[in-house]
């Protein structure tokens, strides 16, 4: 098997981006559109309440931080928020063990707070 192949199918075998969402309230809100998801990169000035904490994380080489804010304003609206405080990005490198040798494999991390106003 060529050395392309293998990478390709151990990039195809890491899976796609994966989020753990914890909810800290029960109140059921409706879901509100993607693109209705204020985005801030820190607090806002007026008052809120968090109701969940995301963390998100790539599956594989070919996503990025631009897919895992998607992934994260998609699920604050799912779960009704209006806003989304984007946490820090950060990065994390392991290596992948082939027959021919290692090769990098970088994941990609995103954490958010997903708000309501008052």
């Amino acid at each position: 098997m060529g050395r392309g192949l293998s990478i390709f199918l151990c990039v195809v075998a890491a899976g796609c981006a994966t989020s753990r969402v914890e909810r800290l309230d029960s109140d059921v809100r409706l879901a509100r559109a993607p693109d209705a998801i204020l985005v801030f990169e820190e607090a806002p000035g007026r008052s809120y309440t968090v109701i969940a904490r995301i963390k998100s994380q790539t599956g594989n080489v070919f996503e990025g931080f631009d897919d895992l804010r998607a992934k994260v304003i998609n699920q604050a609206a799912q779960l009704g928020g209006e806003a989304v405080i984007i946490g820090p990005k950060s990065k994390e490198t392991e290596f992948i063990i082939l027959t021919t040798g290692m090769i990098p494999s970088e994941t990609k991390k995103l954490s958010a707070e997903v708000i309501v106003f008052h």
